[in-house]
């Protein structure tokens, strides 16, 4: 599993959807700013099956 995530949720739903991800299952957790430890609204998709990036 992976995670696809982004502060810019409609950016994050555009390119999901291109793909056929489904906006529903797009979650919303804040998330801590690694650069400044601000917590930030976040959303993400869990990323299984097909739309999992192959190993290099």
């Amino acid at each position: 599993m992976a995670h696809l995530v982004s502060t810019d949720r409609i950016t994050l739903v555009r390119w999901g959807m291109s793909v056929g991800l489904n906006p529903h299952r797009l979650q919303y957790k804040p998330l801590r700013d690694p650069r400044d430890g601000v917590r930030r609204d976040a959303w993400h998709w869990d990323l299984v099956g097909p739309w999992l990036p192959p190993r290099p």
